[in-house]
């Protein structure tokens, strides 16, 4: 057992000992912590990383019969930094290169001059008083700079490769000193603030320093030296000096814990996350982390101490931070066993449909559907021309259908595909909770802006379920995200622009619970057309009635159940490795590989894609008003974005006509789901109206608006006329619903029928 109250003084010669004779195996079996100190000699580095599997290491070889050095370190990690900095301190060699290369900072100054002025004043006051100088102050430094303020480098420690990320609910008292490890989300991050760690006074009197150095996040100031310099009495207080004080980046952060970790019932627990030195700005909101630090007790200031008596606070202070989902962007790098599996996967052939059919495994069919999500994890090129005009290159996507069809799955496995991804549902989102909102921070009291969960997938997704269910004053607030890409906020006088560059998956049901099939798709979305304009894909969903596909699902989710996973074959049929799904792992590094290609649209490509929009214009003036989608330029932006996707997932530079194809063929189908024809999930034959209905419906919409009873046959003329329905439909409407008493017919003085709606009819009340 390690010895619960360690000596001192042999603990610092052991800190010196590993940091001079610890020898690095994978260079030559040189002094590896020799190195990073000559480095920082050299000004060149600012951090000395101590890693506790070389601790462990060391200390076995050299000292078996005391293993428990690297426990000691994790059960009193603060004294052991303070140790090892000290240690690091005495064996700093001077700097190996040309000392003019060497740039003097302001401690070099004040080195030097306190030298100077320490020797003068000494002689000084021995002359007069014929004794030396008095004690300093506690908390003060006397006969030289202290040693902190001439480190130039943080100290941190690197955790064992062994140590578990505890869950935030197991870190207790008990912990207190300790390093631990924690997994969380960061939910705000403030600004990078400078905190003292030394401070520098200058008597006004005798012009000679006093340093006092600061452990905690308060201080109280020096007022008069000594007791015996208030005896002759000096008593002008000493001046704070900011330039001869040190002072350290310092940034607070608030980790939650996982939505997995919290029990049933519970809400999710946050922990105060205090991060110095080189370890500010290493996350941002949004990111899922895992932080190494140590777990230390804060003690409460000002009114909140008075109130809260023995209680303390406790936070992390934290050492290292490691992005548990590595970021897409210019830093994403592959390992070499990444880089051979996709290789291994590009040779399979196939790659977008077996990637495809990776997404959701357990989701049954819906082939298209997650070709359509895969495209938009991986993205267009989002393009910024020299004058500042914007085009963006994230997919939005939108699935609209019946409920059960497993759309919120398919929402929730995206979001732990994508390294930032966001969940949430349109019911408990604000406009105020997905852009930004006005808080007052914590430790500064000042107003600042908090994310919301559009800025926190900021170079992600956001996913937002049940998007029928938000208010539309909220909705609203998507519509300047989705095409522009930002958010501008004016507000408690800030007055600002956020980035929110999110790709938008939305999941919505139809207006009346389940796809109505006799009214038209614009009735059955109930979406503005100015949203539905900004998604690139919109797929309808359907819950149909068929035998055959019956049948195929129930033996899939029962196979589901029994084997555990998804079955990869059919029943029956031997499993192909070249066909099963990819590891979600390599799906991720696989969209990260392609997101770094940025595909061009050849020239030759540009009359094919101009003829196809133009085709669909045409097709939706042919249809008079009654098309079922939208086709706005907007359309042909959609088109070219698919086709980059399409051609990074060949690892391309260059768009290629099949791409165009594919890219095509996925708008067809998302319009063939919208319009009933054709494979695509589509609501069947019959989902339209027929002409007679057409007419009733209008008729009834006429009379609920107007609160006429009677309709001459001139005004149903009138009201059909741009819907192109014939005048044998209309008489076919009017005898059809006489028959069943809904209207009496009369005639007129030319003999056209006058419809006289029944009163008390529901359909007209």
């Amino acid at each position: 057992m390690a010895n619960a109250h360690p000596n001192h003084a042999e603990a610092a010669r052991n800190c010196e000992m590993f940091l001079q004779n610890f020898m690095d195996p994978e260079s030559d079996d040189k002094a590896k912590y020799m190195q990073q100190l000559q480095e920082i000699a050299n000004r060149r580095s600012k951090v000395l990383a101590i890693s506790l599997d070389d601790v462990e290491a060391f200390f076995l070889e050299v000292q078996p019969q005391q293993p428990g050095f690297v426990a000691e370190i994790e059960r009193n990690t603060r004294m052991y930094q303070k140790l090892m900095a000290e240690a690091a301190d005495r064996l700093m060699p001077p700097p190996d290169v040309n000392a003019a290369n060497v740039k003097k900072d302001v401690y070099d100054i004040l080195s030097e001059h306190r030298k100077i002025m320490d020797g003068q004043m000494r002689a000084n006051e021995a002359r007069e008083t014929g004794q030396g100088r008095g004690g300093a102050a506690p908390g003060t430094v006397r006969g030289g700079c202290p040693d902190i303020l001439l480190r130039r480098f943080d100290m941190y420690f690197l955790p064992r490769t062994k140590m578990p990320a505890l869950p935030m609910r197991s870190v207790r008292a008990t912990h207190l000193g300790h390093l631990v490890r924690v997994r969380g989300i960061v939910t705000h991050v403030t600004d990078v603030k400078p905190l003292v760690s030394v401070v520098a006074y200058t008597d006004p009197e005798t012009g000679y320093e006093v340093y006092q150095e600061v452990t905690g996040r308060t201080f109280r100031p020096l007022d008069n030296d000594t007791k015996e310099r208030a005896k002759v009495n000096r008593k002008m207080q000493p001046v704070m000096e900011t330039r001869g004080s040190k002072f350290v980046k310092f940034q607070e952060a608030r980790l939650q814990e996982l939505a997995e970790e919290v029990p049933e019932g519970a809400t999710p627990r946050t922990l105060s996350v205090h991060l110095m030195g080189e370890v500010t700005r290493s996350m941002k909101p949004g990111d899922d982390v895992t932080i190494t630090g140590i777990f230390l007790p804060e003690q409460y200031t000002g009114f909140r101490a008075m109130r809260a008596g023995l209680l303390m606070s406790t936070y992390l202070e934290a050492h290292t931070v490691v992005q548990s989902k590595r970021q897409y962007g210019s830093a994403f790098e592959l390992s070499e066993a990444e880089v051979a599996a996709i290789e291994e996967l590009g040779e399979s052939g196939d790659v977008y449909g077996r990637l495809a059919r990776s997404i959701a495994p357990e989701i049954f069919g819906m082939e298209d559907v997650k070709k359509a999500l895969l495209l938009m994890m991986v993205g267009g090129q989002t393009r910024v021309f020299p004058d500042g005009l914007k085009l963006r290159g994230d997919v939005h996507v939108c699935l609209m259908g019946d409920p059960g069809v497993a759309k919120s799955q398919l929402l929730k496995y995206v979001s732990r595909v994508m390294p930032r991804a966001v969940y949430t549902t349109g019911k408990g989102s604000s406009g105020v909770g997905l852009t930004a909102a006005v808080l007052r921070n914590q430790v500064t009291k000042e107003l600042v802006l908090e994310g919301g969960a559009l800025v926190l997938a900021d170079k992600g997704v956001c996913c937002i379920d049940e998007f029928d269910k938000m208010e539309e004053g909220d909705r609203t607030a998507i519509h300047e995200v989705m095409e522009q890409q930002t958010v501008s906020i004016a507000k408690a006088g800030i007055t600002t622009t956020l980035n929110t560059r999110t790709t938008i998956l939305a999941a919505a049901n139809p207006a009346y619970g389940r796809y109505d099939r006799r009214r038209s798709p614009s009735e059955n979305i109930n979406l503005p057309a100015a949203l539905l304009s900004r998604f690139d894909l919109l797929w309808l969903l359907l819950d149909e009635s068929s035998k055959e596909q019956d049948t195929r699902l129930a033996n899939h989710i029962v196979s589901l159940h029994v084997l555990g996973r998804a079955p990869v074959a059919e029943a029956g049929a031997e499993e192909d490795p070249a066909t099963a799904p990819v590891p979600l792992r390599l799906l991720r590094a696989y969209i990260g590989q392609a997101r770094q290609y940025e595909p061009d649209v050849p020239e030759q490509l540009t009359e094919y894609i101009a003829s196809f929009y133009a085709e669909l214009r045409q097709m939706e003036k042919a249809a008079l008003g009654a098309a079922a989608t939208y086709t706005t330029p907007r359309t042909l932006l959609s088109i070219l974005r698919l086709s980059q996707a399409l051609a990074r997932l060949r690892f391309s530079n260059l768009v290629e006509q099949g791409d165009v194809d594919e890219a095509l063929r996925l708008m067809r189908q998302t319009k063939a789901s919208l319009e009933n024809s054709g494979p695509g999930g589509g609501a069947g034959d019959g989902a339209y109206e027929d002409a007679v209905s057409l007419v009733y419906r209008l008729i009834r919409e006429y009379s609920s608006r107007t609160g006429e009873l009677e309709v001459p046959y001139a005004k149903i003329q009138e009201l059909t006329q741009r819907h192109n329905v014939s005048r044998e439909n209309i008489e076919e409407c009017v005898t059809e619903y006489a028959r069943i008493a809904l209207w009496t017919v009369e005639r007129d003085q030319l003999g056209q029928p006058v419809l006289q709606l029944q009163i008390n009819d529901s359909a007209f009340a």
